[in-house]
């Protein structure tokens, strides 16, 4: 099992949420080996969104950031969009 912590950085968070929200649940329903995927905020700063996904293998996640689910959001979410980071643990 793997856990990506997806952390963004964004121009305008109130408007960014709404849409990752719909996102994580769009990924649950329809991307392979996705286990779950939440959206937390940073309440110590504004521009921060992160999303905490679990997946089958590293791959399964690389493959979703192919995939139509993504393609189909991040035209969307991309206009708040300004970095972000993945990190990549695994179960031990």
């Amino acid at each position: 099992m793997t856990t990506v912590f997806t952390t963004n950085v964004v121009t305008d968070r109130d408007a960014y949420l709404p849409l990752a929200k719909a996102f994580a649940e769009d990924v649950i329903a329809n991307d392979k080996g996705c286990h779950g995927m939440q959206v937390f905020i940073n309440p110590e700063t504004k521009d921060e969104v992160t999303f905490v996904s679990q997946w089958d293998s590293q791959e399964d996640f690389l493959a979703h950031v192919q995939g139509d689910t993504f393609k189909k959001h991040i035209p969307g979410m991309g206009a708040y969009y300004v970095s972000g980071t993945d990190t990549f643990l695994e179960e031990a």
